[in-house]
C-alpha cells in the first residue's frame, strides 16, 4: 500500500513575486473512528470489543491525567507524549508568570515501530 501525493503551490510569504515552489502533500484515503478500531484490534486478538475500547479511554484518562500533572508520558512501542507550551516574553527571567502563556500543546514523539513504519512508506502521485 502506498501513500498518495498531490502537488501544492506556494509562494514565499515574504517575496510574493517569486514564483510559486511546489510540494508533496499526503492526500487521505479515509478515516477510522475508536468504534472500528476497537472492533480490528478485537479482531486480531481474544480480547473483546468492549474490553478493546474501554482499554483505549481508559488509556486516554491516564494519559491525560498523567500530563496535567507535568510528566512525560512513555507508551512502550506507541512514543511519547509531553506538554508544550507557547508564551510571550518578558524582561526579566523573574517577570516570566503563568499569565505569560498564550497557549499549550500536545508534543507526539513516535516510537521505535512508528519510525521503523515511517521509514518503510511507498509514495505515488495523484493521477
Amino acid at each position: 500500500m502506498a501513500i498518495t501525493i498531490t502537488p501544492i503551490g506556494k509562494t514565499h510569504p515574504t517575496q510574493p513575486g517569486l514564483d510559486m515552489t511546489y510540494y508533496p502533500k499526503a492526500i487521505k484515503t479515509g478515516e477510522i473512528d475508536l468504534d472500528a478500531l476497537s472492533e480490528q484490534i478485537s479482531n486480531d486478538t481474544t480480547v473483546t470489543q468492549a474490553d478493546c475500547y474501554a482499554v483505549i479511554i481508559g488509556l486516554v484518562k491516564a494519559v491525560s491525567q498523567e500530563l496535567e500533572a507535568g510528566k512525560i508520558v512513555r507508551v512502550s512501542h506507541l512514543g511519547s507524549f509531553q506538554i508544550s507550551v507557547k508564551g510571550t516574553g518578558s524582561a526579566t527571567a523573574a517577570a516570566v508568570a503563568p499569565k505569560n502563556v498564550t497557549s499549550a500543546s500536545i508534543i507526539f514523539r513516535p516510537g521505535k515501530k512508528f519510525q521503523a513504519m515511517l521509514k518503510r512508506l511507498k509514495f505515488v502521485r495523484k493521477a
